[in-house]
Formats: structure tokens, sequence, C-alpha cells
């Protein structure tokens, strides 16, 4: 159990907002110790942990508390079916993303995959969403598209829903990035962005000030954008191995022109980058806080 002051830091939110959200929405109810004082369990953090996250998505107060809530007890309602294995025992909270992404992908149905997307992303943090469940949902999406069980069309609509929620992450997140300034974009006919902009929001979330320039940025642009001396880092996405000579022309042209700028790259394709660039990984909340250690050096 935890007192309110421990629960509210597990959460990221004062003990203030944690007593407004309890008084005037009854996300939770907690015991109390026998000299009166409140005491959290493991459930009232997870469901306070799902507003917050909702919160920093950009929802507003009131529906964050109602979705929390909706998703407890949907999360934690039983299967009684009699003989049924799930039987007595509260259901699994994480939803099959990659089915039920592709079969809202395959049939074109955008509320079924509004309505996953939602239930995903009240799961935890931003970080632990997107590295847990939803990179991996979109790695079999594109499997699924390779061999025709989802139309383009489908997986663009998916692609672009995602995108939609990492842009509300994104302004949500604003508030954090007052530290080093860096800038995050692609080379030119590179056009994948999903991971890079999630990398954005979580640099952001971890106090960097953001420049997100997006997909397809010409080379001229970027030694554009490098000659502020206020700028400390840039980072690139190499996603697909078609994408490396172009990013390969961009990073040397970076590391000429700012021999002192910290140039960093992820994706998938990252290790295959000009010996100048410095690796992230593939862990967005790691790679932000491998981004902050080398900037401060």
């Amino acid at each position: 159990m935890y007192t309110i002051k421990h629960a509210a830091q597990r959460v990221g939110i004062t003990t203030a907002t944690l007593r407004a959200w309890e008084r005037r929405y009854g996300v939770i109810t907690p015991h109390r110790s026998e000299n009166g004082y409140r005491l959290y369990g493991d459930h009232d953090v997870a469901v306070l942990l799902s507003m917050k996250h909702l919160v920093d998505q950009g929802w507003s107060v009131g529906l964050a508390a109602a979705e929390a809530v909706r998703l407890d007890r949907e999360h934690s309602a039983p299967d009684t079916t009699p003989g049924s294995p799930e039987s007595g025992r509260a259901a699994d909270p994480r939803p099959d993303l990659a089915e039920r992404l592709t079969a809202a992908a395959s049939a074109l149905d955008t509320t079924d995959l509004a309505a996953t997307l939602d239930q995903v992303f009240a799961l935890g943090s931003f970080e632990t969403v997107m590295t847990d469940h939803v990179f991996p949902a979109l790695e079999k999406l594109g499997e699924a598209w390779a061999d025709g069980r989802v139309s383009v069309a489908g997986e663009h609509l998916s692609s672009n829903a995602v995108m939609r929620r990492l842009a509300v992450a994104y302004e949500a997140a604003a508030a954090h990035g007052h530290g080093p300034r860096i800038a995050l974009g692609l080379a030119p006919r590179t056009r994948h962005e999903i991971g890079l902009f999630a990398f954005a929001v979580a640099a952001r979330r971890g106090g960097m000030d953001t420049d997100y320039l997006g997909a397809d940025l010409p080379l001229d642009d970027w030694l554009g954008v490098v000659d502020d001396p206020d700028l400390a880092a840039v980072v690139l996405a190499i996603p697909t191995s078609a994408d490396l000579p172009c990013a390969d022309e961009v990073i040397t042209a970076l590391c000429d022109r700012r021999p002192d700028l910290v140039v960093a790259v992820g994706g998938a394709q990252q290790a295959h980058a000009p010996e100048p660039a410095f690796r992230l990984g593939h862990d967005i909340a790691a790679a932000a806080g491998i981004l902050a250690a080398a900037i401060s050096r």
C-alpha cells in the first residue's frame, strides 16, 4: 500500500491533483488506515496512470477520468462462462493489438481502429505503449500488407490513425520541452516517420526542446537547420535499407558542416549509418536518455 504522497509520485502528479481527481471524478476509492490516512494499492495507481496518460495525450480531465474507469471495469470483468479457463479470473487487460489492428485495417473499419487505439494507449506510459504494443503491431500490419491481407488503403488508414495519436501526444508534451534544442527529421525520399515522431514525443516528454521537421527533408534544408548555433543535436531515422544512401549523404554533410554537433540516428537500419553518427538503439525511452547524456558531455 502507498501513502498519498508515494502514490502521487508513482503516477507523476501532485498530491493536490490526486485528491482532486479522487474527489471530483471518483476514479478510485482508497482504503483508510486506522488513523484515517488514505492508502492506495497497485490497482489504484494503475487506474490513475491510465487517466494521466490520457490527459497527457490531450484528453480533457473529465473524459480521461470516465475512460479510465470504463477501461478498468472492462479489463477487470471476469469470464464466468462455465468451464472457461478464465472463469473466476480477471481478463487480460492487453488486447491483441496486432490482430485487431490488422482486422480493422482490412475492413477499413475506422470505428474499431479508434476503439482499439484508445484501449491500448490507456495501458501505460506513452513510451511503454509504443515499445511494447504499437511498434510490434505495426510490424505485423506491414507483414499483412506485404502478403495481401491488407490493402494499401488499409495500411495508410492505420498508420495515419497512429500518427494523429502521436501528434496529440507531441502537443501535450510541449510544456516539458525547455531543455537542449534538437531537430528531428528524415533524409530526402525517406517517408516512414512513425518511429521518429514517437521518439520526438519521448524526447520532448524527457525535457528536450524539439523541432520536428518531418519526412523527405532536402539536404540544403538540413544544412540550413544546423547553421543555428543554438542547436544541440539532430536526429534522423533510417527505417529501411533503401533509405541508407540518402541518410548517409545527409549525416556526412552535417558532420562536415558542424563537427561539434551531436548527430544521432535511430530506426531499423541505424547500424549501417556512417561512423560519425551516434546510434540511439530501438527503445524510445532509453534512446531519449542516451541522447540527453550525449548532449551534456
